[in-house]
C-alpha cells in the first residue's frame, strides 16, 4: 500500500527532503540507542575510532593471573594476552597487531576489558575472555561483536535549516518509519569469512537482532551449487532435507528464533566447502529475511600425521584447488634425506632420482593435477620414515605454485584407551595383530607396565602360559587359537579393576620385537589437563576426602618412572627425572585431602600420563590418572613451529629405534 503525501516548499527546500533527512537522523540515533541496550553483544559501525569489549572479575581472581582474549573461529585465535609481567603479544594474530590494549592496572582492579581500535567487518564474531592461573581457568566470558556499515552522512547545510517545531512534528513519523523498515527489510549486509583448512569448525554469522514466530522456516543453502546445507523448521532441525555431504556437520545455536541468532556452525571445513552460502527465512511463503555469507577455505600450511609401525600404508594429505596446469611438476621431499621421495610430472610418476629407501613404496593419484589431490601414499611405513615432508608444485618455468608441509611420526606401538565403570570385575584388552606376523615360532607377552613391570599372560610356540602372580594368577585368559584368528586380546576376569597401562608385544624366534600395542585401562574416567608451553605452572588435580591415618605415602608416577614420593612430610624427587625440587609443589597437609601436583614451567617433555597412588602401609587406598598435554603456543610463527617440530622429530626417531617402549610412552599416549 502506498501513501501519497503533498509537501510544500519551505525556505527554498522541499519539506519532503527535510523529513527524509530527519528520518535518517532519528534512525541513526535509534540505532545507537539500540546498540547501547543490546543484551546479546556489541554493535559498532566500521570506521569508529575504537570499541570496548567488557570483561570484569573480582581483583582476587585477576591478581597474579593471566588474561587471554581470543577468537576460536580463527586458525590463530589469540587477540591479546596480559600476564602479571605485562602484555605478551609474541603469539598475537597479525590482524590485531597494534590494535588492542588493556588498562595498565587491569590485573589489580579486575577490569580486564579490551580496547579494539579501528574495528572492521572481519572483527565481527565471538571474543572470549579467559582468566587462567596455574593451568586452571578461573573465569571465562564471551562478547559478541558485530561491525556494521556506517549510516549515510547527513548534510550539514540541511541540519542548519531544520527547525525544532518540525522535529517535533515528524518525530512520531520517524519512529513509525524505523519500525516499518525494520519489519519489512529482508536483505542483510553480506559478509566474507576466511579460514584455513584444518580448523575444527567455522561460524557463518547471521544475527537478526529480532525475534521470529515459531512457524517460520530457516533455510541455509549453497547458492553457487543450489543445494541445501541446513534446514530449521517447526522449531527443530530437518536433517532429511540437507545434502548428504553436510549431514552431521552443521549446527545452529539453541533457541535461534527467540534470540534472533541464526548463525550456522560448519564442522571440519574443507576446500570443497568454498562457496556462497545464503540464509533465507520464510513464513507462509513470504520472505522475511535474507543474507549471504561467502566462505573462503584456504589450504593449511602444515599438518601432522601419526601411524604405527606395521600398518599397511600411511597417507600424507595435500588437497588443493583443481586449477593446476597440465604441465605442472609435483615434488615430495624429506627434510633430512637426499634425493626426492616422489616426483610427479606429465601425468606420470618420475622415479629416476628417487631416494632408494622409498623404492616401490610411494604412489600418487594418476589424475592428481586434474583433481587437485596431491596426497602421497607410502606403503609399509617404517621408523626411519618419520620426519618433515615438503611438497612443492612447480610451473613449467620453475615458479612455485603450491607448497605444503606434513610431519610424519611412525610409532613402534599402537595406543588405545579402554574405559570401564567403577565396580566392573572383568574387561577385554583388545589387540588384533597383523596376520603376516603370526607364525608357530612367535611369543606373545602381556605385561602390566605402569608402576611395576610384571607378566600377566604369555603365549609361546602354541602354549598358553597364564600368570602366576598373586593378583592376576588364574584371572587372565587369551583366545584358544590366536594364530588362526589373529585376535591376541587379553581378558581379565573376577578382579577389582584399577587404572593401569598394559602392553602386548609379539617377538619372533630370535627375540626380536615384531609388533607392540599399549592399552590404557581407565576406571572412573581419565581427566585431561592441557597447558600451553610458556605458562608459569600447571596443576594435576586430585582431591579426596580428608585423610585421618598418619601412615600415608603418596606417589605420583609416570609409566616409566616415579616422579615424586611424599611421606612423613618429606618430598623425594626421582633422580632420573629432569625435575628439581624447586619445580614441583604439593600440599604438605595431607589431611586436607588435596593431593594435587603442581609442575612449574611445564615443557614438552612433561607431557604424558601421570598416576597418583595413595598407600597406607602396602595397601592401596586411592588412585587417579591424569593426562597432561603441553601444547605449542597456538599463535607461534610458522617458522618457529617448523623448527621446533624438526628438532623434536629428529630426537624421537633416534629414541624410538633404540629405547624400549616405556621411555617414549610419555609423549605418545593420546586417549580418544
Amino acid at each position: 500500500m502506498w501513501i501519497s503525501v503533498k509537501f510544500q516548499t519551505v525556505g527554498g527546500f522541499r519539506s519532503s527532503e527535510m523529513v527524509l533527512v530527519l528520518v535518517l537522523v532519528l534512525q541513526q540515533l535509534l540505532v545507537v540507542l539500540l546498540v547501547s541496550q543490546h543484551a546479546l553483544g556489541l554493535q559498532v559501525f566500521e570506521g569508529e575510532e575504537s570499541v570496548l569489549l567488557p570483561c570484569e572479575v573480582k581483583p582476587s581472581v585477576s591478581s597474579g593471573s593471566t588474561t587471554v582474549w581470543d577468537r576460536d573461529d580463527f586458525r590463530i585465535p589469540t587477540v591479546h594476552v596480559r600476564e602479571p609481567a605485562g602484555d605478551y603479544l609474541k603469539d598475537q594474530n597479525q590482524r590485531y597487531e597494534g590494535r588492542t590494549s588493556m588498562m595498565e592496572d587491569a590485573l589489580q582492579t579486575g577490569d580486564l576489558s579490551l580496547t579494539l581500535r579501528k574495528p572492521t567487518f572481519t572483527d565481527s564474531g565471538t571474543f572470549t575472555c579467559t582468566v587462567r592461573r596455574m593451568g586452571e581457568d578461573l573465569h571465562q566470558g564471551t562478547v559478541e561483536l558485530q561491525v556494521k556499515d556506517p549510516p549515510p552522512p547527513v548534510w550539514p547545510w540541511v541540519l542548519l535549516g531544520v527547525l525544532i517545531p518540525i522535529v517535533l512534528l515528524v518525530g512520531a513519523a520517524a519512529v513509525w518509519y524505523y519500525r516499518w523498515k525494520k519489519k519489512h527489510t529482508a536483505v542483510l549486509q553480506s559478509e566474507i569469512v576466511e579460514i584455513r583448512e584444518g580448523v575444527k569448525s567455522v561460524l557463518l554469522p547471521l544475527k537478526a537482532n529480532r525475534t521470529f514466530p515459531q512457524d517460520v522456516r530457516v533455510e541455509w543453502t549453497r547458492s553457487d551449487q543450489n543445494i541445501r546445507v541446513h534446514v530449521f523448521e517447526n522449531s527443530q532441525t530437518q536433517p532429511q532435507e540437507q545434502e548428504n555431504i553436510y549431514k552431521e556437520r552443521t549446527k545452529m545455536r539453541a533457541e535461534p528464533l527467540t534470540t534472533g541468532d541464526l548463525s550456522l556452525t560448519l564442522k571440519s571445513p574443507q576446500l570443497e566447502d568454498n562457496g556462497v552460502y545464503k540464509c533465507v527465512v520464510y513464513r507462509a511463503g513470504d520472505l522475511l529475511l535474507k543474507k549471504t555469507v561467502t566462505l573462503k577455505v584456504k589450504e593449511s600450511l602444515m599438518e601432522e600425521v601419526e601411524v604405527s609401525k606395521g600398518e599397511d600404508v600411511v597417507r600424507l594429505p595435500f588437497k588443493t584447488l583443481d586449477d593446476l596446469p597440465e604441465d605442472a611438476e609435483v615434488v615430495w621431499s624429506h627434510s633430512n634425506k637426499t634425493d626426492k621421495v616422489h616426483e610427479y610430472k606429465n601425468g606420470q610418476d618420475q622415479l629416476e632420482r628417487q631416494n632408494p629407501e622409498y623404492q616401490d613404496r610411494t604412489s600418487m593419484n594418476p589424475d592428481a593435477l586434474m583433481t587437485g589431490d596431491l596426497t602421497l601414499t607410502i606403503s609399509d611405513p617404517r621408523l626411519g620414515d618419520s620426519g618433515i615432508y615438503i611438497c612443492i608444485v612447480y610451473s613449467s618455468d620453475g615458479k612455485i605454485l603450491r607448497r605444503k608441509i606434513v610431519t610424519l611420526t611412525v610409532r613402534v606401538y599402537k595406543v588405545e584407551k579402554v574405559s570401564v565403570e567403577e565396580g566392573k570385575r572383568s574387561v577385554v584388552l583388545p589387540f588384533h595383530a597383523t596376520r603376516c606376523l603370526l607364525s608357530e615360532d612367535i611369543t606373545v607377552e602381556w605385561r602390566l607396565s605402569d608402576v611395576k613391570d610384571i607378566i600377566v599372560y604369555k603365549y609361546q610356540r602354541r602354549h598358553h602360559m597364564p600368570a602366576e602372580d598373586q593378583v592376576y594368577g588364574g584371572h587372565t585368559e587369551m583366545n584358544k587359537d590366536p594364530l588362526i584368528t589373529g585376535d591376541l586380546s587379553l581378558t581379565i576376569r573376577d578382579l577389582r579393576l584399577t587404572d593401569g597401562v598394559y602392553t602386548c608385544t609379539i617377538y619372533d624366534e630370535n627375540g626380536e620385537r615384531l609388533q607392540q600395542k599399549v592399552v590404557v585401562l581407565i576406571v572412573r574416567g581419565l581427566q585431561i589437563v592441557e597447558v600451553i608451553k610458556g605458562e608459569s605452572s600447571v596443576k594435576l588435580p586430585f582431591q579426596i576426602q580428608r585423610l585421618e591415618n598418619k601412615d600415608i605415602r603418596v606417589e605420583w608416577t609416570q609409566p616409566d618412572s616415579k616422579v615424586i614420593t611424599f611421606e612423613n612430610g618429606e618430598l623425594q624427587v626421582a633422580k632420573k627425572r629432569n625435575f628439581h625440587r624447586s619445580s614441583i609443589e604439593i600440599n604438605k597437609d595431607l589431611s586436607s585431602g588435596d593431593l594435587s601436583l603442581i609442575l612449574k614451567r611445564p615443557g614438552y617433555k612433561d607431557s604424558g600420563l601421570y598416576k597418583c597412588t595413595v598407600y597406607s602401609g602396602q595397601k592401596i587406598q586411592h588412585q587417579k590418572m591424569v593426562m597432561l598435554r603441553v601444547k605449542e603456543p597456538l599463535e607461534g610463527s610458522f617458522i618457529d613451529r617448523l623448527r621446533s617440530l624438526k628438532r623434536s622429530r629428529t630426537s624421537d626417531i633416534s629414541s624410538q629405534e633404540n629405547v624400549p617402549l616405556n621411555s617414549s610412552l610419555n609423549a605418545s599416549i593420546h586417549p580418544a
